[in-house]
């Protein structure tokens, strides 16, 4: 069974390295079943010593911690400040720590220089992380990802507002140029967005009635900014 210890809220940015990573959970995502934390200023100071030097966590051994009110967030609260953060930023190089902390408005956790985030859950057996991290192609990325906790059978509609329509549509207003990327036998895939230095991917969550048949409005499940 999963424990979960949710972190308690601080004033100063804190960084924590996970032990190992959990299956394709994002970093972020990991934080949130982690421990301890040190300040950003001890890593930056490690790091500079040896890049290799790692601060190893212990998994929590409770799992009735209460979440940090302050800082936790709604699905639509993260949701709304990342397309802010999409609004006022011009390239990927811009999403600093301290401007990811200001504008989604919780406390980032930093791995690497390269490589931070933040995590919760969410109500609906939902959890949300946004991640900073440099991917094999070599290019920074930022993504927001809602997930479902692990082994719960979560609803579409406690993510669903803004709903993809509403996403996607700011994100044209913006002056993006949109697309649809499509797979094999012409199955959507996601729908992305260009402009000058920048590019955004935005990824359905599609809920299906018992006949395979799409239901309802379709929903926000990770948005990409490359």
């Amino acid at each position: 069974m999963l424990h979960w210890r949710m972190k308690h809220a601080s004033k100063h940015r804190t960084t924590c390295t996970p032990r190992k990573r959990i299956g394709n959970v994002s970093i972020a995502m990991t934080l949130i079943l982690l421990g301890a934390c040190r300040p950003v200023s001890a890593v930056m100071d490690s790091h500079t010593q040896s890049a290799k030097e790692h601060l190893a966590m212990t998994t929590p051994t409770t799992s009735n911690a209460s979440p940090a009110t302050h800082s936790s967030l709604t699905a639509k609260q993260a949701l709304d400040r990342f397309v802010e953060l999409i609004r006022t930023t011009n390239v990927v190089q811009d999403v600093t720590p301290d401007r990811l902390q200001q504008t989604i408005g919780v406390p980032i956790n930093i791995e690497t220089p390269e490589h931070y985030g933040y995590g919760q859950a969410l109500s609906g057996e939902w959890a949300f992380s946004v991640e900073r991290q440099i991917p094999s192609s070599g290019h920074p990325e930022v993504s927001l990802s809602f997930d479902p906790l692990p082994g719960k059978d979560a609803s579409s509609k406690d993510i669903c507002d803004p709903d993809f329509a509403h996403v996607t549509g700011a994100l044209e207003h913006m002056g993006f140029a949109r697309h649809s990327m499509r797979g094999e036998h012409d199955r959507w895939l996601f729908d992305y967005f260009e402009r000058v230095g920048m590019r955004v991917e935005v990824y359905p969550f599609v809920s299906h009635s018992d006949t395979g048949e799409p239901i309802g409005p379709n929903c926000v499940r990770r948005v990409l900014l490359r």
